[in-house]
């Protein structure tokens, strides 16, 4: 009898080991793409700008520092790396403020996600000329406490005090950290007691 439920475990070991090399035969061949994009978009934006009837791309990266209740007034750092001959660093110091979409959410050491709606202005200057910009992104924040991760569609539009007004464009992840100098002391409710 030993035998004959060692031959059973077998063959269900045996077995599940064959349907396994089929998962993996079956996986998709988009995964490797799927990764190096976000990848790609983690570690730099993309940034197309329209400036003096001129197209021009590259890459961009932004961090923010934030404060409020939940971070959401947040003050940003953002370097552009441009893709042409002359002119081609752009630095951004700016203000944000996160319009959260979803009711409801609160101060958390858990990850959470909302739709965000941010305004912002602040300085730009490309170490020739500098100017001014309003601007205005839409994405998907996970946050908590302390930390921001928010993917967005960036709108801006630029004003150069002695140059050509710029519009641009960009979509990648804003990482960004919140109340760095502030304990919201979250607790959970078993600590209340």
């Amino acid at each position: 009898m030993v035998k004959s439920q060692d031959f059973r475990l077998s063959y269900v070991f045996n077995h599940s080991l064959s349907d396994k090399s089929k998962i993996e035969k079956v996986s998709s061949s988009t995964l490797p793409i799927a990764l190096g994009a976000a990848t790609f978009f983690y570690l730099l934006n993309p940034i197309l700008l329209f400036e003096n009837d001129k197209i021009s791309g590259g890459v961009s990266k932004e961090v923010s520092l934030g404060f409020g209740y939940f971070g959401e007034h947040r003050f940003s750092f953002e370097y552009s790396y441009l893709f042409r001959a002359n002119q081609s660093s752009h630095v951004r110091l700016g203000y944000k403020y996160d319009i959260l979409l979803k009711s409801g959410i609160k101060p958390s050491n858990f990850l959470q996600g909302t739709p965000v709606l941010s305004l912002g202005a602040g300085y730009f200057n490309d170490f020739t000329n500098h100017g001014y910009f309003p601007e205005l992104s839409y994405g998907y924040s996970i946050r908590n406490d302390k930390l921001l991760f928010y993917p967005n569609i960036k709108l801006r539009y630029t004003y150069v005090d002695n140059g050509s007004d710029i519009y641009d464009i960009s979509a990648g992840i804003i990482i960004g950290f919140a109340n760095p100098f502030i304990d919201l002391k979250i607790r959970n409710d078993k600590d209340n007691d």
